[in-house]
């Protein structure tokens, strides 16, 4: 099967156009629900014994413990390791969510979550990406991985230390992997509608300490997507705590089309306001 050299395809630009009309309705999407919350706020719509609406800004360090692609998933296309070509890390990443409740077991969060990885490496074979070349020797590699999530919680339990609330999560996933050499360059990017189920624990295991776990995930003969958290975190004041710990990003997908792959782990500092 002959390789295909040229340094544009329609199928690309297509496909970017879409990722653009995608993440301007996820970002238009967004703005109008945090707008929305903030009016019910400020009328007052929250139960005196619900929790404090709450912004978190998440900053952290990604290691690449796997990414692999094969696009299209089929020859002459072959598998590759995007880690292989940029390092493993770390990136810089982060993440800002706002959290509120409509009644006291009843609760919502926006959360927007960007990564990126772009770096040039060395490749010691052969890769044949969206049936284009790239041969051995210096290779720029590009992966994206933004998500845009509106989740709903249940507290299902709430005690003196413990507190479990558990739901549903639908992430606008926009993705895109792309590959540069000598002038040549390939990508494919993604945009689709993902349900996360979701499972919150929060213990308060000392006066102002508080661990917390939070898991969104599914999983699919054709592939998963796990983004869960482990942290600890003290009360500094009233109004603001301070968190840190390991987050792990995995997943992927495996079908006709793409075969994708990756596992990101990270370290991570969080600061929490509570507007009270």
């Amino acid at each position: 099967m002959p390789l295909d050299t040229r340094t544009s395809d329609p199928l690309t630009h297509d496909s970017q156009a879409s990722s653009f009309h995608a993440r301007l309705l996820a970002q238009v999407a967004a703005g109008t629900m945090l707008v929305a919350a903030a009016t019910l706020y400020a009328d007052g719509v929250y139960a005196d014994s619900a929790p404090a609406p709450t912004l978190t800004v998440e900053l952290g360090a990604a290691w690449q413990a796997r990414n692999d692609a094969r696009i299209e998933n089929e020859p002459p296309n072959t598998r590759f390791a995007i880690d292989e070509i940029t390092g493993s890390g770390p990136y810089p990443a982060g993440r800002i969510a706002f959290e509120w409740s409509l009644a006291e077991r009843h609760r919502l969060r926006l959360l927007a979550a960007p990564l990126r990885v772009d770096d040039t490496g060395i490749s010691d074979r052969t890769i044949v990406f969206r049936d284009t070349m790239f041969g051995p020797g210096r290779v720029r590699a590009e992966y994206r991985f933004d998500s845009w999530r509106f989740g709903y919680r249940y507290v299902f339990h709430d005690s003196e230390r413990w507190t479990w609330s558990g739901g549903a999560t639908l992430n606008i996933r926009d993705a895109e992997i792309s590959l540069s050499q000598d002038g040549t360059r390939r990508s494919r990017s993604d945009t689709g509608f993902v349900p996360l189920l979701a499972l919150v624990g929060e213990w308060r295991f000392a006066p102002g300490w508080r661990a917390v776990l939070d898991f969104e995930g599914l999983g699919a003969p054709q592939g998963r997507a796990i983004d869960a958290t482990l942290q600890a975190g003290y009360d500094l004041t009233p109004s603001l705590h301070v968190s840190g710990g390991y987050r792990v990003l995995d997943g992927g997908a495996d079908n006709d089309d793409i075969y994708t792959f990756a596992r990101f782990d990270f370290a991570v500092l969080a600061l929490h306001w509570r507007f009270r």
